[in-house]
């Protein structure tokens, strides 16, 4: 209990240090004009914070720098800054691009000691792409090998816009010094939209009304949230059977069939959000929330869809209690836990996670056998191996592709791993998907 608590307070320490530091150095700025070396100081600083990669273009649309900085960043297409920008006071406010319906960005153009300047934020995705939609989002990244271009598609952040104008804001604040609101970005670029007609909303809440069909309260969704979040199994089976018996959700559609894919859909994003928020894998909860997605579209019955749904429900809940398990292994396992789960993608050996882990190969193994009832480097493999289904499912790669990104030895190292994990081949597998 006394380790926890100290994590606690080390974990809001660090953030409050940082809201010192940030808030020192927005002060200390003295005026719209700074250096390349500021310039460069304040992005790693951004990048840092929210993962949001960020470009630096010279006068001539020439890269300066990237954070990160990964193989075939220098290959995104990044739109040309307008002749005219948006201004708020003495600050040019944020240009937002859109492309594909698939990412979105932003560029910032100000004048700098060195000369003028211009910063790209983004991309940004609206959802987890697979490697064909990837490559028609972004044709240019298509020369790179499957390994490097899945390190950057898993670069790019996954989120929704309205945090991504609260960052531009942040962004404003530290190199302009101005308060820069999201409606005033959402102005600027044309996003300001009316309000619903108040007669249709009138109308609804009318027929409503007269046939006592009222909405579910949104005290049984926020329970069933709760029990998702917590991995609390039982409770949400609870909570799901509730919410059929008390009213009933909004009309998305005339069409039966197309409203129960809407109301699936908005319920997978719910309890994705709660599932990464009770500690899933965020990797992992996006991967299943596409799957789940798109697996709905094939239903051809609303029976169908709320047996999907129920499924969906269950996994989501029993991807956060996995991840609550973890907590009760000593710190040494979760360290090692943790760097096997970000460097899967690469050859590592049991001295490589054993260092990671602070204790001898002989030591670690035994602590790692003790506390999770397996070794080490079975470990690896079950974890390549639920990544790879996501890979082959999801992202369509082929079984070449997946043995190199998961950096296995070979083609039928990897086929003869994942059918000892799975029991089954990679085309049962995806078929049976």
């Amino acid at each position: 209990m006394n380790i926890i608590i100290l994590l606690f307070l080390s974990y809001y320490c660090q953030k409050f240090l940082f809201l010192l530091y940030l808030n020192k150095l927005i002060s200390s700025l003295g005026g719209n004009h700074m250096d390349m070396q500021t310039i460069r100081h304040n992005c790693r600083l951004l990048y840092y914070l929210t993962q949001i990669p960020v470009f630096c273009l010279s006068q001539d649309g020439s890269i300066c720098f990237t954070y990160p900085r990964l193989v075939g960043m220098d290959l995104f297409p990044l739109p040309r800054m307008p002749k005219k920008l948006p201004r708020k006071g003495t600050a040019p406010l944020p240009v937002l691009f859109m492309e594909y319906s698939a990412y979105y960005s932003a560029g910032l153009s100000f004048p700098a000691a060195d000369g003028c300047f211009s910063l790209h934020f983004g991309p940004c995705l609206f959802s987890r792409l697979s490697d064909r939609e990837f490559k028609q989002a972004f044709p240019e990244l298509s020369v790179l090998s499957p390994g490097s271009r899945y390190t950057l598609m898993s670069a790019l952040p996954v989120m929704e816009q309205e945090y991504f104008y609260n960052y531009l804001s942040l962004a404003c604040c530290l190199f302009f010094r101005e308060q820069i609101n999201t409606e005033d970005i959402m102005e600027a670029n044309d996003l300001i939209t009316p309000a619903p007609i108040p007669a249709a909303v009138q109308k609804t809440l009318f027929h409503r009304r007269e046939s006592s069909a009222f909405h579910t309260p949104y005290s049984y969704e926020k329970n069933l949230l709760d029990a998702v979040r917590a991995g609390d199994l039982i409770r949400a089976k609870e909570c799901m059977n509730e919410l059929s018996l008390t009213g009933k959700p909004g009309i998305l559609s005339a069409n039966p069939l197309r409203h129960a894919q809407n109301l699936f859909i908005a319920h997978i994003t719910q309890i994705t959000r709660a599932a990464i928020e009770g500690g899933a894998e965020e990797d992992m909860a996006y991967a299943m929330s596409d799957s789940f997605i798109q697996a709905s579209e094939k239903c051809t019955s609303i029976t169908r869809l709320l047996t999907l749904r129920d499924q969906a429900t269950c996994e989501f809940t029993a991807a956060a209690a996995k991840a609550k398990g973890i907590t009760t292994h000593s710190p040494a396992i979760r360290r090692a836990v943790n760097f096997i789960n970000n460097h899967q993608q690469e050859k590592i050996c049991l001295s490589d996670i054993a260092h990671a882990a602070g204790l001898s190969k002989d030591r670690f193994s035994h602590l790692f056998r003790q506390e999770m009832a397996i070794s080490p480097m079975e470990y690896l493999n079950r974890k390549r191996v639920e990544t790879s289904k996501s890979l082959l499912t999801v992202f369509q790669y082929s079984i070449s592709e997946v043995s190199m990104i998961l950096a296995f030895s070979s083609q039928s190292h990897y086929i003869s791993v994942f059918k000892k994990y799975t029991g089954m081949t990679r085309r049962q597998y995806r078929d049976s998907f």
